[in-house]
């Protein structure tokens, strides 16, 4: 029987890309290697080829040239997954027609590495990315940070430029992402998570309708109110919640993560982490324990928001300290007007021009134009090697 390493080799050409190749597929033994396509083609050449390749096109001056190499040293059936900073669409079908399995346009995420390795494996198509849809989770470094609000407008903004935008509210006892966007939960979302857990048949017309609609392009997921509190759902379910939202929309804002498996297991494979704190001693104190206990290789979005105004807040010498010299990414403005703004269901009209100017500054960080491959030609998921 042959090892899980037989299966899967992979080949990064910087630091960045060897970390996260290795956290994406650690549970699977695959072999991490640092280099170019040359190391590919000479560690290959005369060697039994895995049923996966992950090679690093960056560097390589002419890609598909370099894949119609690779194909001479492989044996036929071997799959390759490629990834590299060019995210033309014009790379994408010249890589296609030299029959790669999948291009991830950098920066790729743990999600998309292993969805991208489970297609190569098993030929699960329904778990490919439609629409290269990513899945960005909101944390709230104490109560009140305004992490909520930022998912909201995140959501209503994202929609507005004509992307497709899943909210899913993850807190059991009172989630406020529906109620900031004017939608009531519709019930069933626990009976969901249920049937996936315990391996029941879901279909995707269950998953529709415990969807809410907030206008034609925002499905809204949450728990709704009623007798008691439903049960913890199981990390697995979650996940295969935020992979199918995934399928289906642009962009899933995840929020509500109050359950400590639930978090980590959104923030283990979501696309983007934003960890929303307060410039106060308390806020930043749970931010740094947030991310002690997150663990080194984690890529966070830090947002500091000034939701009480600045008399409160610690000076920019403090939270450097407090934050071991890293800056944050991005600066959210005090803004007077957001409390009312927000109970008028859609606060991004009401706000002034800097705090719009900065909260679209994060969304452009947030959400990237992606690449869609799920659904490639016949035939072109076989890596067709000559040797």
């Amino acid at each position: 029987m042959e090892s899980a390493s037989e299966h899967i080799c992979a080949f990064a050409g910087d630091a960045r890309t060897e970390a996260l190749l290795s956290d994406a597929l650690g549970d699977k033994g695959a072999t991490v290697h640092r280099g170019d396509m040359g190391a590919v083609i000479k560690h290959l050449t005369g060697a039994p080829s895995p049923k996966v390749v992950i090679v690093d096109l960056d560097g390589s001056p002419f890609p598909a040239g370099r894949i119609h190499e690779l194909a001479g040293v492989c044996e036929f059936g071997t799959k390759v997954i490629a990834v590299g900073s060019n995210d033309t669409a014009r790379l994408a079908r010249e890589l296609l027609a030299a029959g790669v399995s999948d291009y991830l346009p950098k920066p790729v995420s743990v999600r998309e590495i292993r969805e991208a390795v489970g297609v190569a494996l098993d030929g699960d198509i329904g778990q490919a990315r439609m629409h290269a849809g990513r899945v960005i989770a909101f944390r709230g470094c104490g109560g009140g940070c305004g992490a909520t609000t930022l998912a909201a407008l995140t959501v209503r903004a994202s929609a507005a430029r004509g992307s497709y935008v899943s909210a899913l509210d993850l807190d059991r006892v009172f989630g406020a992402l529906p109620w900031m966007l004017d939608v009531e939960p519709t019930a069933g979302l626990a009976e969901l998570l249920d049937a996936v857990a315990t391996g029941g048949v879901v279909s995707m017309e269950m998953l529709e309708a415990v969807s809410a609609s907030d206008g034609p392009r925002i499905s809204v997921f949450g728990y709704r109110a009623g007798e008691g509190v439903p049960p913890e759902p199981k990390p697995d379910a979650v996940q295969w919640l935020t992979e199918r939202l995934a399928n289906r929309s642009h962009l899933v804002v995840v929020d509500g993560m109050l359950d400590a498996d639930t978090f980590f297991s959104v923030l283990r494979n979501a696309d983007e982490r934003v960890l929303v704190y307060e410039p106060t001693l308390v806020s930043l104190s749970r931010l740094t324990h947030t991310l002690m206990l997150m663990g080194e290789g984690r890529e966070v979005v830090l947002v500091e928001n000034h939701t009480r105004g600045t008399k409160r807040a610690l000076s920019s010498s403090q939270i450097r300290d407090a934050l071991a010299g890293r800056q944050p990414d991005v600066v959210i403005p005090f803004e007077a007007k957001l409390p009312a703004a927000t109970n008028r269901g859609n606060p991004s009209e009401f706000l002034g021009k800097q705090y719009r100017a900065v909260l679209d500054k994060l969304i452009d960080k947030l959400t990237r134009r992606t690449i869609s491959l799920a659904e490639p030609p016949p035939g072109t998921f076989t890596f067709t090697g000559s040797r």
